[in-house]
């Protein structure tokens, strides 16, 4: 994956995750997921992914999010994700991954929908 920037802050009891640059295939071996197994390992569970500024996901991009998505459900944790661009939601929808992954408009939204 090309990530440019992955970063973390705590909302709440939530930790949203904002990623910069493309979910693209390349090289390096899958950051995003690692970096969530490092959270959950800790003990944060609870995770929104902010895709604000990400323009672009591949397939290969896709199927990180589904593994983040399953290694937190495995995990008795909870994924939702917000700020997808257009491209990014046709994408999601044309997969019918938009029926599997919660998807909100805003980060609030996506915050507040994990209780407290």
């Amino acid at each position: 994956m090309h990530w440019t920037e992955i970063s973390d802050r705590t909302l709440g009891r939530a930790v949203v995750i904002d990623v910069r640059g493309f979910m693209t295939l390349g090289e390096q071996e899958s950051r995003l997921l690692g970096y969530v197994r490092a959270l959950a390992e800790s003990g944060c569970r609870r995770i929104v992914l902010n895709l604000t500024h990400v323009s672009y996901v591949d397939s290969v991009g896709v199927g990180e999010i589904i593994r983040v998505y399953l290694h937190l459900q495995g995990r008795g944790g909870t994924l939702r994700l917000c700020g997808i661009g257009p491209r990014v939601s046709e994408l999601l929808q044309s997969t019918q991954l938009d029926r599997v992954l919660p998807i909100f408009e805003s980060e609030a939204d996506a915050v507040a929908s994990l209780g407290e």
